[in-house]
């Protein structure tokens, strides 16, 4: 059986507030996220949070900073037995398909992430989505150093 049949990808709102931390304290505890931030992200309008449903179960989500002309991925997860299968590269596509298209045809949008230098599954996953390395940042990320990596619409 295919596992990514009747999958569906929505944006999330405040209702998905339980699914989402539910999700992230079952799968990614060591990265903590307090409810307050769950609430900003899914109701403010500067964050864009997109959810991968298989049936109704949330299998992963991503959520973006946007503003004018770029975003960052502030968080961008992928439940465990989906990994490897295409969810954050489709969760990724959903909104990049969207940005910035100007009037003219040219392309002027950029996406942000951070990523933990010693985590080589990430950056090869960005690096395969088209992100590039465009610097180092000291002890960012819990302490650790990280590479800050854009992609450019």
């Amino acid at each position: 059986m295919d596992l990514l049949q009747n999958i569906n990808i929505k944006k999330l709102d405040i209702n998905d507030f339980e699914k989402i931390k539910m999700f992230h304290v079952e799968h990614f505890a060591n990265y903590k996220i307090s409810d307050n931030s769950f609430r900003t992200y899914l109701t403010k309008t500067q964050y864009e949070t997109f959810g991968m449903f298989h049936v109704k179960h949330l299998i992963g989500y991503v959520i973006f900073l946007v503003s004018q002309n770029e975003a960052d991925i502030v968080y961008i997860a992928t439940h465990p037995r989906y990994r490897k299968m295409g969810v954050a590269t489709k969760l990724l596509n959903e909104k990049c398909s969207t940005w910035n298209i100007l009037e003219n045809g040219d392309v002027n949008f950029k996406i942000f992430i951070e990523v933990e230098v010693e985590n080589l599954s990430a950056i090869a996953f960005y690096k395969s989505q088209n992100f590039q390395i465009i610097s180092i940042r000291k002890k960012y990320l819990n302490g650790q150093d990280s590479y800050l990596m854009v992609k450019e619409l």
